[in-house]
């Protein structure tokens, strides 16, 4: 049985609370396979998952500041 209605978090933990103990640990079990099966999506993760930038595109990136640098003294 699947349902699509917008219900308030509190009136969803009182349904909850209204389940038998079999059906609460049905419950528990699919929240549990839901969460093995959604991907990690942390921020660590993505950050690892981002592009690089290559060696020669960090030697641009110093010799701009460093020219930027010799700019602000001037």
């Amino acid at each position: 049985m699947q349902t699509q209605e917008n219900i308030s978090f509190d009136k969803l933990i009182s349904l909850i609370r209204g389940l038998s103990d079999t059906q609460r640990a049905r419950l528990k079990v699919e929240i549990d396979r839901m969460e093995n099966e959604s991907p990690n999506n942390s921020l660590e993760d993505f950050l690892l998952s981002a592009p690089k930038f290559s060696e020669n595109q960090v030697k641009t990136i110093e010799e701009t500041r460093k020219a930027i640098d010799q700019w602000r003294k001037n």
